[in-house]
């Protein structure tokens, strides 16, 4: 009976020090949880340290960006173990990790090379680190200029005058021409037509095109509601002029400079019109085409959708009419809601697109959710029809896994990805923890883009939802809507009668941007597909 006491007892001490250690444990994980690791500092702009994921700096004239591990996490972490990127890009070339007395300070410096320089938009800036136990920290900052490059064909730049602190340089938008523009072989000259809105912190003190003052007036009402974007909107002035080009003349250049001495250049690029290169006899044409409107576990979070497998079903349907390619019925696949679940979605990216040989053209479309894994944020994923919030990695199809699978089973020289994600910031976070920036398409763009012959375009620009509504097309999303309309003819900008690749991405992303308010930037990369015809445009 004695022996039995005592082992109680022992058994009871040892109960009793196993749940101290968990609860302890438990209290530390929670307390981690909670801990704020990391702060982005912009010394250019006196923007001192901020754990904020989403910041606005006036333009993209940064030389520097600091990167604070803070204390008491930093203690755990070796230099080595610190690892950024900035814009996709990772840092380890123009950067250095110094001792600070908050932590440990990562200080990126982006004029060490050119292709780190932040652009005019929407930047980001990522941070991992592993502590000596093995646990990984992740953060995503969004750094976004309140000078937008609002057409990214043009040439956009922007110098700070002597008198300019952190005030924002002078905005310019110009409405005409909408593109580069395309010099006809036949034309010894040819009259352009410009004509944009100019606005500034203070005041604008004139507009040029190609060096020559350009008469102001003050922008109406109208004009004014329609830029709700642009900065200090209530102080724009419209401009209309002409400029004369010839076949010598390599572009256009507009500049507007405000009364602090700051300037902002766009140069419109002039190029040969060349003409559309039709498809090759005998080529096949192969699309994969997924649409989901209607997810499995909305319980967990996932939102539904209104009109993304309408989209598809769409398109599907066009690109069978000779207008839309011909495209023969039994080349493609249609994969809606309930279809698209990630068994069927990983099978026709393991069978399917390997019917397209190397001279046939393969079209791939998705129009669904694109999030980030709410538990490991850095983790990227595409959403099917049966994605489980809780087991992502199993259920959802990761980035550099659909990578894999296009680098492994594509064999076709020419490859347009069409990509509609990050609908409605996809993952609810009442539901789920809160997320982070999302950069998927970031990512599907830097995965997708390996080789020239390949064109992706994605709906929108980093962390911002795409958008859809009963107003485009009685119910589509604003990205296929437009890409709709323009295969069928209304991106014809040379009008040759062809659709081609350049013309279409061109006119999706310059609509979209425009009928958002430029609230959704479609992203895009043209590649060698230029002139690749995608459509025959119907007679206008």
């Amino acid at each position: 009976m004695a022996l039995t006491r005592r082992t109680r007892k022992r058994f009871l001490v040892l109960f009793s020090t196993i749940v101290l250690l968990v609860l302890q444990s438990f209290q530390l994980s929670q307390s981690e949880t909670t801990l704020t690791v990391f702060e982005v500092e912009l010394p250019d702009f006196q923007i001192a340290p901020s754990s904020r994921t989403e910041i606005d700096i006036p333009s993209a004239n940064v030389s520097q960006v600091f990167v604070h591990v803070l204390k008491p996490a930093a203690d755990s972490i070796d230099y080595s173990a610190i690892r950024t990127s900035v814009n996709g890009r990772a840092t380890a070339t123009v950067s250095e990790i110094v001792s600070g007395v908050r932590g440990k300070v990562v200080k990126i410096n982006l004029r060490l090379q050119p292709e780190y320089e932040f652009v005019t938009g929407r930047n980001t800036v990522e941070v991992w680190a592993n502590n000596r136990r093995g646990r990984t920290y992740y953060t995503s900052f969004v750094i976004t200029t309140a000078t937008t490059n609002w057409n990214q064909d043009f040439n956009y730049h922007v110098e700070k005058g002597p008198t300019a602190k952190n005030s924002i340089p002078p905005q310019l938008l110009l409405l005409e021409p909408e593109r580069i523009i395309e010099f006809p072989p036949n034309l010894k000259t040819m009259m352009v037509r410009i004509s944009g809105v100019a606005t500034a912190a203070t005041a604008i003190k004139r507009v040029t095109v190609d060096g020559k003052n350009v008469q102001l007036e003050a922008a109406n009402e109208i004009t004014r509601r329609q830029l709700t974007r642009i900065a200090n909107a209530e102080r724009s002035v419209k401009f209309e002029a002409s400029t004369t080009i010839n076949s010598n003349t390599s572009e256009v250049v507009v500049e507007t400079e405000d009364s602090d001495g700051s300037r902002t250049r766009v140069s419109v690029p002039v190029v040969p019109r060349k003409p559309g290169v039709g498809p090759q006899i005998g080529r096949r044409k192969y699309a994969l085409i997924i649409g989901i409107s209607k997810y499995k576990n909305t319980a967990q979070g996932i939102r539904n959708l209104d009109y993304a497998d309408a989209d598809a079903s769409s398109l599907y349907e066009f690109l069978q009419q000779p207008e839309g390619g011909g495209f023969r019925r039994e080349d493609m696949l249609l994969l809606l809601n309930e279809e698209a679940t990630i068994a069927r979605i990983r099978q026709a990216l393991t069978t399917f697109i390997t019917r397209a040989s190397t001279d046939d053209l393969l079209l791939v479309f998705f129009a669904g959710h694109g999030a980030p894994d709410p538990i490991i944020p850095q983790n990227l994923y595409v959403i099917a029809h049966d994605t489980s919030v809780t087991e992502m990695s199993e259920t959802a199809l990761a980035m550099p896994d659909l990578r894999r699978y296009v680098e492994q089973n594509v064999k076709s020289r020419r490859v347009v990805l069409l990509m509609d994600t990050c609908h409605s910031a996809g993952l609810s976070s009442v539901l789920t923890r809160d997320l982070s920036n999302n950069l998927s398409n970031l990512y599907l763009e830097k995965l997708l883009y390996q080789e020239e012959g390949r064109a992706i375009m994605t709906s929108s620009d980093v962390n911002e939802p795409s958008r859809e509504s009963q107003k485009w097309g009685n119910g589509h999303g604003v990205f296929t809507y437009y890409l709709l309309q323009g295969l069928r003819g209304t991106a014809d900008a040379n009008e040759d009668r062809l659709v081609s690749v350049g013309e279409l991405f061109r006119y999706v992303r310059q609509k979209v941007r425009f009928d958002t308010q430029f609230q959704q930037n479609p992203r895009m990369l043209i590649g060698d597909n230029e002139n690749l015809a995608l459509a025959v445009a119907r007679h206008r």
